[in-house]
């Protein structure tokens, strides 16, 4: 866009942004006549303005459309700010993912801590709006408050070399909307991402705090393993406790975060996603999320959207007083009558009449999809049922002629035998049980001062320092995993031991793995090596039982110790228990990626050699 154009556009935006709604699109359309293109940029810049406070740069998305882009000099591309390998206070540039009128958003790592993070720089203009900044450190103090595997964590919110920024958790995936675009999902993949945001919802409402814009857009799905993140808790708001209906005040001195104060009678959210109280401007608690939760269940089944209007104000109107299409009418496949039940319940226009908190719905879901796993089992069970009643008169008549058979075998018995059997015999072998586990390491190889692309390995090679590795691990059957890094050994004394998993971030702390769960060590970082040399171990230890002496050491997986064991005694307690059961060597199956291991017994374990030097 030239400067002149860009002066056309501001003096018509300048102008229009005074005047009403009706009286701005009359003024518009006389300004621009028949320029669409003019039309069209003035009409992003009073849409930007009036967005202003529903940015979501939180949640991933720089908004596009803001005025900073419309002014594009020598049709080029904006340059990015950083290059790759660029230094930004403690972090290493990777990477740009994106541009908008927010800032700019980087692919980094921490070299404090060795993960990779999405990085958001905001803008110089941005970064000087007090209002804006004001709005960005709530924001960011309300999506750090909440610790739960599927809300996206924030890692920290700062300044370096003069520009604020925002570091978050990176998430390979794609926002719901992008996830489902042209493709149907299986009714046992849209419970499951149902009842991910629920409990995403769950967490923060505990916490007291409303997220007022849920929606496809501010919902992604990892891609490695389907794990469903909430972003963008822009539009937060900290409600005070309601105990069975009322209002619990004498609670509030416990929020940790401040509410967002909007004017009266401001909309906040995205209007085909918001609840009648929020398109009426009124009050809204944790019931709102409720409602849009319900909504996207709704146009997930169905493939559209339960309000839509030509314009905001038809869709406002539906919002408020029509009902959406039954499911009959939308859908070829069948719903579950169950499942309509819940999503009528969760967009119930009554607030009285809704799910009151996203447990509850959460509660049905998860009973649901239970029932529906056990259906499909059933109904296995039934075709094979069908079967046999097609060869029962063959099975009668089989059953007549083993009758026979064993009457004339008893009366053999009966009769004495021409010499006796040993007493003495040795007695049918006991099957012992066989633990099962497959593993596979990550690397990423730190040459000429930047990492080289990951690559895939099945076991042991020579490191150097600053190269990085991660642990994956999966097995065909339930069990406990427990894995610890031992240092190389100095001497006759107790190693040091660190634990790795289970973590609070990883598996919800838990060490039991169901058949076919696929862990990746760490989860969204590296284990990086140190310039010590040497031979370190990662113990693997998968076992039938949960193990005391290992799960007593799982504390020492957080911030503080970073999974180093501080406590002698149960460093030794570790020790003994390796050196008791490494007796025994599982087998192994190696292919040029993976490593089985296979162990007679309860207990397999299993020394990881990584040498470094």
């Amino acid at each position: 866009m030239s400067p002149e154009r860009w002066q056309q556009v501001s003096r018509i935006f300048r102008s229009a942004i005074s005047l009403e709604d009706e009286a701005r699109k009359v003024f518009v359309a006389e300004q621009c006549g028949e320029d669409e293109s003019l039309r069209s940029a003035v009409e992003k810049l009073i849409d930007s303005h009036h967005r202003a406070d529903e940015e979501d740069f939180i949640g991933g998305r720089a908004a596009e459309d803001g005025a900073a882009l419309l002014i594009v000099e020598n049709d080029e591309p904006d340059a990015p700010r950083f290059t790759t390998g660029q230094q930004f206070g403690s972090y290493i540039i990777l990477d740009r993912l994106g541009i908008g009128g927010m800032g700019e958003v980087y692919l980094a790592r921490d070299s404090r801590l060795g993960r990779t993070v999405a990085l958001k720089v905001l803008a110089a203009d941005v970064s000087a709006d007090k209002r804006r900044m004001k709005r960005f450190r709530q924001e960011a103090k309300v999506a750090s408050s909440l610790n739960q595997p599927n809300i996206l964590t924030i890692f920290e919110f700062g300044e370096a070399d003069g520009l604020t920024f925002l570091a978050t958790e990176y998430i390979d995936g794609d926002t719901l909307r992008d996830y489902l675009r042209g493709r149907r999902a299986k009714l046992t993949e849209i419970l499951d991402i149902t009842i991910q945001i629920l409990a995403a919802l769950d967490a923060a409402h505990d916490a007291r705090i409303v997220h007022r814009d849920i929606k496809p857009e501010n919902v992604m799905v990892r891609r490695r393993d389907r794990v469903v993140k909430v972003l963008d808790f822009g539009l937060a708001k900290v409600t005070e406790k309601r105990m069975h209906g009322h209002i619990d005040r004498d609670s509030q001195h416990e929020t940790a975060t401040a509410a967002f104060k909007t004017a009266p009678g401001m909309l906040m959210g995205t209007i085909n996603y918001m609840s009648p109280e929020q398109a009426q401007a009124r009050d809204v608690d944790e019931r709102t999320d409720i409602w849009s939760t319900g909504v996207i269940l709704y146009e997930m089944l169905t493939g559209v959207m339960p309000f839509t209007g030509p314009t905001t104000s038809h869709t406002l109107v539906q919002i408020i007083e029509k009902e959406p299409l039954p499911f009959n009418k939308t859908l070829t496949g069948q719903v579950p009558d169950e499942l309509q039940r819940i999503v009528r319940k969760a967009m119930a226009k009554s607030l009285d009449e809704r799910y009151q908190t996203a447990k509850d719905m959460l509660i049905d879901l998860r009973h649901l999809k239970r029932q529906l796993e056990g259906t499909v089992e059933g109904s296995s069970e039934r075709d094979v049922g069908t079967k046999k009643k097609r060869v029962l008169l063959f099975a009668i008549a089989a059953m007549v002629v083993f009758t026979i058979g064993l009457f004339a075998f008893s009366i053999w018995r009966a009769s004495p035998a021409p010499s006796t059997v040993s007493t003495n015999a040795p007695a049918a072998p006991v099957a012992v049980p066989e633990r099962v586990l497959t593993y596979w390491i990550t690397v990423q190889k730190f040459r000429d001062g930047k990492y080289q692309k990951p690559f895939t390995v099945a076991g042991e090679i020579n490191f150097e320092a600053r190269d990085e590795i991660r642990l994956n691990v999966r097995s065909p059957q339930n069990g406990h995993l427990y894995v610890l890094n031992e240092g190389p050994r100095e001497g006759t004394n107790t190693p040091e031991f660190v634990i790795f998993f289970p973590s609070p971030t990883a598996n919800e702390g838990s060490s039991l793995l169901t058949a076919g769960q696929e862990v990746q060590i760490p989860e969204q970082t590296w284990l990086r090596f140190d310039a010590q040399a040497g031979v370190e171990r990662l113990w693997l230890v998968f076992t039938e039982q949960a193990v005391p002496e290992f799960e007593s050491v799982k504390q020492f997986a957080n911030t503080q110790t970073r999974g180093l064991i501080t406590d002698a005694a149960q460093s030794k307690s570790i020790q003994d228990f390796l050196t008791s059961h490494s007796n025994t060597k599982p087998e192994f199956e190696k292919s040029d990626t993976l490593t089985t291991l296979k162990a007679n017994g309860r207990i397999l374990l299993y020394p990881v050699r990584l040498e470094h030097h």
